[in-house]
């Protein structure tokens, strides 16, 4: 995606620094007295303050800081698909600290508390899960859409493309079951936007849907040289990704990143195949090289033809605004977000009429309204 490079961002969250530990020691038996829920396995997403918790989580993120009074403490990030959840170690931070690492399964028990209006967790014990006991990549986040769904999607556009190289060379790439599967997997980014399993796809397809639409709306436009580069253009993004415990760079994709390596990658496929057309791989390799726009964005070329230029401002759009979506997801009582966000401004809320509640219908079971 164009204008801010993933690596070596780092999302900072918020903790007070003064903070010597609990009020209280832990005690896990303490929810029944207190009237709160007993501890036990509650996603990222429905932790509530006041509450204990104790279960698997994935280790996303772990730093080591220092109280004010200099008394190493960490600050843990914890994930699983629903969301990310900071958690402070007060206690013997330093042995903790050294018995886990990012990417581990780890169990927790934990009091949740709120800062800043999020939750956060407070934990007394932080350890390694038990083997078996679950798989890392089920605690990663996942499209909501119907994997199956997008690939007939996807084989649909691959099947629509009618020229004989280009399909030759779409069918050699994705009629390779392992390396489909992966594509099916693997992330769009590992911040951002589409960043979760099934995001590459999920994005590709959009990418397109929109650039075969774009296509029929203006002359001159070489539709299936347009198609095969929006089903190809982010093809790299397999081997600049690593999502099996967490979703980071691979060595090579720090070296090179994925418009580098999906060049490569699409030049070697179509090399393979007898006498494919130079002038044709030109194109195709130019689109892919270009598709971030600018050369300050990451794009080694700017566009230089026009469907170069359609497939950056596509794959762009499609960005951005699913990058949007994401920042105001679960702000639906809130009007505007903050300003610390990809677009570096406040953001209005968008609100569709149909999610007004008295613009919903009633339900059938629905007696508490006149009517009814």
């Amino acid at each position: 995606m164009p204008h801010i490079s993933e690596e070596g961002d780092a999302s900072e969250g918020n903790v007070r620094e003064d903070q010597l530990g609990f009020d209280e020691p832990f005690d896990p038996g303490a929810g029944d007295r207190a009237g709160r829920a007993r501890p036990g396995r509650i996603s990222v997403c429905d932790l509530q303050p006041g509450t204990l918790v104790e279960g698997v989580y994935l280790l996303s993120g772990k730093e080591t800081r220092l109280t004010k009074a200099g008394k190493p403490f960490l600050k843990l990030k914890l994930s699983d698909r629903s969301g990310v959840v900071d958690c402070t170690v007060w206690e013997d931070a330093e042995a903790v600290g050294a018995g886990i690492k990012t990417g581990d399964l780890v169990l927790v028990q934990a009091r949740v508390s709120e800062y800043q209006g999020k939750a956060q967790m407070e934990a007394s014990s932080v350890a390694p899960a038990p083997p078996g006991q679950a798989e890392p990549r089920d605690f990663l986040p996942s499209t909501y859409r119907d994997i199956e769904e997008l690939k007939g999607f996807l084989q649909f556009h691959i099947g629509s493309v009618y020229d004989r190289d280009y399909s030759a060379l779409l069918q050699s790439i994705f009629g390779d079951a392992a390396f489909f599967e992966t594509f099916a997997t693997a992330p769009a980014a590992k911040v951002y936007h589409h960043a979760y399993l099934g995001g590459l796809i999920e994005h590709t397809v959009a990418v397109a849907e929109m650039s075969d639409f774009v296509a029929q709306q203006y002359a001159r436009v070489d539709r299936d040289l347009l198609l095969t580069a929006s089903l190809l253009h982010d093809v790299g993004k397999t081997l600049e990704l690593s999502f099996d415990c967490s979703i980071d760079f691979t060595d090579a994709g720090r070296f090179l990143g994925h418009v580098i390596q999906g060049v490569t990658f699409v030049s070697d496929k179509a090399k393979a195949l007898p006498s494919f057309p130079e002038e044709k791989l030109q194109q195709l390799l130019h689109c892919i090289v270009s598709h971030h726009g600018e050369l300050e964005w990451g794009s080694p070329k700017r566009p230089k033809t026009l469907e170069a230029l359609i497939l950056h401002h596509v794959d762009n759009l499609d960005a951005k605004v699913k990058g949007f979506l994401e920042i105001v997801e679960g702000s639906r009582d809130a009007e505007w977000t903050d300003l610390r966000n990809l677009f570096r401004r406040p953001l209005h809320v968008p609100r569709a009429a149909h999610q007004e509640d008295d613009f919903l219908p009633a339900q059938e079971d629905d007696v508490s309204r006149p009517g009814f």
